[in-house]
């Protein structure tokens, strides 16, 4: 994929199973934060819960966000999850799709704005079932 909208930002997530999860944010193809929060299994055992450290009823989430929850879910296929966060001054969930891989901007501009993703490790990840 390509992209030049200036200023264009994404975002990836990591889930690490001793319940730390990370969420960094790229601002064209530089990094600009890396946020750290906790999960817990949320009730319907499938779906994890998001939690800030130190626990708050609205903390900020994903670019600045003031949301009151974070809850993710398996996504429509196997390589994808599904992050919603409640967006509390705009009343409404947000959400967004995320898929397995470790991909890298590698700037094709000077402005660092036009981009290209690619797998930071060379190789896409295997297949998954």
């Amino acid at each position: 994929m390509s992209f030049s909208d200036n200023p264009y930002w994404w975002s990836s997530v990591e889930i690490s199973p001793t319940g730390s999860f990370f969420y960094d944010l790229y601002v064209c193809s530089e990094h600009q934060e890396r946020q750290e929060f906790r999960w817990t299994l949320a009730e319907d055992g499938r779906s994890l819960s998001i939690q800030p450290v130190p626990p708050a009823e609205v903390f900020v989430y994903a670019n600045g966000n003031r949301v009151s929850e974070v809850i993710v879910e398996p996504g429509d296929s196997c390589d994808a999850l599904a992050i919603r966060s409640f967006h509390v001054e705009a009343m409404t969930w947000i959400e967004g799709e995320y898929h397995r891989g470790n991909v890298c901007a590698r700037a094709t501009a000077p402005d660092g704005c036009t981009f290209t993703f690619e797998w930071c490790d060379g190789t896409s990840p295997p297949p998954c079932e």
